[in-house]
């Protein structure tokens, strides 16, 4: 009679054999998220992106059972956090989640930058817009067709407000400038709230900034909105018409999205683009975006890696002919 351990050896034997099957041992993986996921921002706590980000971490949390955590490190226009991130693990617990400047600006600007910002990245998901428009002083005409008539009849006279050299607000009104073929002098500042202050003091021109900043103080009757930079009227402000409306198709979106480190397995890829899509159908999640200025999207991760590449090359056309370089 065979003995007890001879029998749990068969046994042994026999259960490692079903494992292998061909002779080749397939690994069982735990199911994505089974620890907290760390979501990097490269900006302030309490800035743009941040409370967009913190928006989203809420909802992933629950759809994902696992906490979904914002770590801030802002700095050098938010390439510190990208940077971070590029060189963290593959394993898909550590994501940015990121606006334009880090990935499809930042790149033609800086020379120096310490990543490559499609090579060292896989694309998550996009989570959407932020919306931009271009504001006038009060001493400025009302509509678009007479702003650019008072621009181009003294080239180089007018000047433009940003929120600093190869910022996205830069960028959305040099894209302006280049289709409207006016000419403008830039005058960077150290935040869009300075460069705010500029416009409504009437020490700059214009300004091309988020429709958050430039809705509040139009209706106060502090400064002309002209348009909306983006594709589409925004939902809260219906009234307000597009640049493209008026005769010049300028889209200054600044657009959010998450992005992993490069070689991040597929699965974890996968999972939070779905979690990414659920938080954006939600239409009480939307109401919440829209009354931060957001648009949200959403989308496959192909639909983002294509749209990526797109706005990539489209920026780094505008960068190079307004000549735009930083240190």
């Amino acid at each position: 009679m065979p003995s007890r351990r001879f029998l749990s050896a068969s046994m042994a034997s026999a259960a490692l054999a079903a494992l292998l099957g061909t002779g080749v041992a397939t690994p069982v993986l735990a199911a994505f998220p089974e620890r907290p996921v760390k979501l990097v921002v490269g900006y302030p706590p309490g800035g743009g992106t941040d409370v967009i980000a913190r928006l989203f971490a809420t909802q992933l949390s629950e759809r994902l059972k696992q906490p979904v955590v914002i770590e801030n490190r802002p700095g050098a226009a938010g390439m510190i956090g990208s940077e971070f991130v590029a060189n963290a693990p593959a394993d898909g617990y550590t994501m940015i989640f990121t606006a334009s400047d880090t990935h499809t600006i930042n790149p033609h600007v800086y020379p120096k930058i310490r990543y490559d910002a499609r090579r060292d990245f896989t694309p998550v998901g996009l989570a959407g817009f932020l919306t931009m428009a271009l504001v006038t002083n009060n001493s400025q005409p009302g509509t678009l067709k007479e702003f650019v008539a008072a621009a181009r009849a003294k080239p180089g006279s007018f000047n433009f407000a940003s929120w600093g050299i190869g910022s996205s607000s830069q960028i959305a009104m040099e894209s302006f400038l280049a289709t409207s073929g006016m000419k403008m002098t830039h005058v960077p500042f150290q935040g869009a709230a300075p460069a705010l202050t500029a416009v409504l003091g009437s020490q700059v021109e214009a300004f091309m900034v988020p429709m958050t900043l430039a809705e509040p103080n139009f209706r106060a009757g502090k400064l002309k909105l002209i348009g909306v930079a983006a594709p589409q009227r925004v939902p809260w402000a219906k009234d307000i018409p597009t640049l493209a409306e008026q005769g010049i198709d300028s889209d200054g979106s600044i657009w959010l999205g998450v992005l992993a480190p490069s070689k991040v397995p597929a699965e974890a890829i996968n999972v939070m683009n779905k979690a990414l899509n659920e938080v954006i159908a939600d239409p009480a999640v939307s109401a919440t975006l829209y009354k931060n200025g957001f648009i949200p999207r959403g989308g496959s991760v192909q639909d983002f890696t294509s749209y990526l590449q797109r706005e990539f090359e489209r920026m780094g056309k505008v960068i190079r002919d307004a000549g735009i370089k930083a240190d």
